[in-house]
């Protein structure tokens, strides 16, 4: 045990948290108990039952045998608070799947107005580097593996007091090389997801791409950009306190796969476009899309009158007026125009009705549905609205591929694009016409907004005309 005496110079602070759930941002914990561990001997013990912001649930209750009952008259976190984050802070905190219990009390801290910060030493993954042949890595069944005896399951004391003998027999068996490596790089930064490795996240490339996470079965989880794949993959982990998506992918993910792309544009198109395709579980922005609705202007003797319709998805764009992902949301648009510029209702087919529309009493029209201000007015102010709306023209007569160069890397890109619809990215300017060949996709919101923004932030693209 001669990795030992460096890690029992330090205090050690054994938890283990009970919570309502498993999600940080609605679930909250109901007990805690710390172990304060000196010089490698448990030198005190505390523990608290607590008041929980929301009920305990049937399925809690069963397993730990406490009723919602006997929390009523417990304290709150945040009465705890600073008491508990004296026994923490700067010291190394040791849990089992520390993650979970990481998560909460950053939640809960934060919510209490405090900031503690600690190291963090996880059992499960030093368990899994001592076991690595056992099938559940589960404190429950590592204690019966390793014939620890708990007094009772599912509570915080007797389960603080399993992680501290397990702790002890890890530092028995792990090679004493292997476990200083392992402890220093856990203390070092304890960010590392449940089922993957450091070695893992440290071959994750520094530079532009697209990442993809991946749990049981090859499931695939998530899919996104980065112009740092490196940072952002690990940023995952550093912040899955922060909500319950992000605590549910890093407790899930099994395997990540990266594809680099020659800079911020390639990443964010092949983002969407595999998004759209394998629709991953907790992508939610960039999910396949509904019909897209856009305004056409349609001018009568009567005057200029908008009317919603579904947008050809595979018609040249450029006369429309907006791109809208729902009916609500494109007469929310007209109504806020029409609130704006004093426009009337009942003329932008709105609101039916004669005479005088219902906004033109609160002097919200300026009356052109009754007579008292010119129609060519009225319209001349819908025009200036819709304007700011108009779909932007393609700007070439036909395709063109963007080029994307990555010096570093000695890496270039075409992105092959028509109409704002983007058709493939080829890594040789070779494969371009066979690009062109395949069939003209749908229109995409998002590939004409990531066209559009990079188009307007770098001028001076390099384009070249097909």
């Amino acid at each position: 045990m001669s990795a030992t005496p460096p890690l029992f110079a330090r205090t050690l602070a054994v938890i283990n948290v009970q919570a309502t759930g498993l999600h940080p941002d609605q679930d909250c914990i109901w007990e805690i108990a710390v172990l304060q561990v000196e010089g490698g001997v448990v030198t005190a013990r505390r523990s608290w039952l607590l008041k929980p912001a929301r009920a305990l649930p049937v399925s809690v209750s069963g397993l730990s045998g406490v009723l919602p009952a006997e929390l009523e008259e417990q304290p709150c976190f945040a009465d705890i608070a600073t008491e508990l984050a004296q026994l923490l802070d700067g010291h190394v905190v040791v849990g089992h799947n520390l993650r979970i219990a990481h998560a909460f009390l950053r939640h809960a801290f934060t919510l209490a107005g405090l900031s503690v910060r600690y190291r963090q030493l996880c059992t499960l993954q030093l368990a899994r580097v001592a076991w690595p042949d056992l099938p559940d890595h589960g404190l429950d069944a590592l204690c019966a593996s390793q014939q620890i005896s708990r007094f009772f399951q599912h509570r915080a004391l007797p389960d603080a007091e399993a992680v501290w003998q397990l702790l002890l027999r890890l530092l028995a068996q792990i090679p004493a090389e292997v476990l200083m490596r392992q402890v220093a790089r856990q203390l070092r930064k304890a960010a590392v997801p449940r089922f993957l490795t450091a070695e893992r996240l440290q071959a994750v490339p520094s530079r532009p791409g697209v990442y993809f996470f991946y749990g049981d079965n090859q499931t695939l989880l998530y899919i996104g950009k980065s112009r740092n794949l490196r940072q952002r993959v690990q940023s995952h982990f550093q912040n899955d306190h922060r909500n319950r998506r992000s605590l549910q992918v890093a407790q899930q993910i099994r395997d990540i796969r990266v594809q680099p792309t020659a800079g911020e544009l390639g990443a964010l198109l092949l983002e969407a476009a595999e998004v759209k395709r394998l629709l991953p579980l907790y992508n939610r922005q960039l999910r396949r899309q509904r019909q897209l609705l856009t305004w056409v202007l349609k001018t009568s003797e009567d005057g200029v009158r908008p009317e919603l319709q579904a947008l050809d998805e595979r018609a040249p764009v450029g006369n429309n007026m907006g791109l809208f992902r729902s009916r609500r949301q494109a007469l929310d648009w007209l109504r806020g125009e029409a609130r704006k510029r004093r426009l009337c209702l009942r003329l932008l087919g709105v609101e039916g009705g004669l005479g005088a529309c219902f906004a033109r009493q609160l002097a919200g029209c300026n009356g052109a549905c009754c007579g008292l201000e010119p129609r060519e007015q009225h319209d001349a102010r819908l025009l200036a609205g819709c304007e700011q709306l108009r779909v932007a023209a393609w700007p070439w007569p036909g395709p063109v591929a963007l080029v994307e160069r990555d010096p570093e890397h000695a890496f270039s890109q075409w992105h092959v694009l028509d109409q704002w619809r983007y058709l493939a990215t080829v890594d040789d300017p070779g494969q371009i016409d066979a690009a062109r060949q395949q069939p003209l996709q749908a229109f995409s919101l998002d590939a004409y907004h990531i066209v559009l923004s990079h188009l307007r932030r770098f001028p001076h693209t390099e384009v070249v005309v097909l």
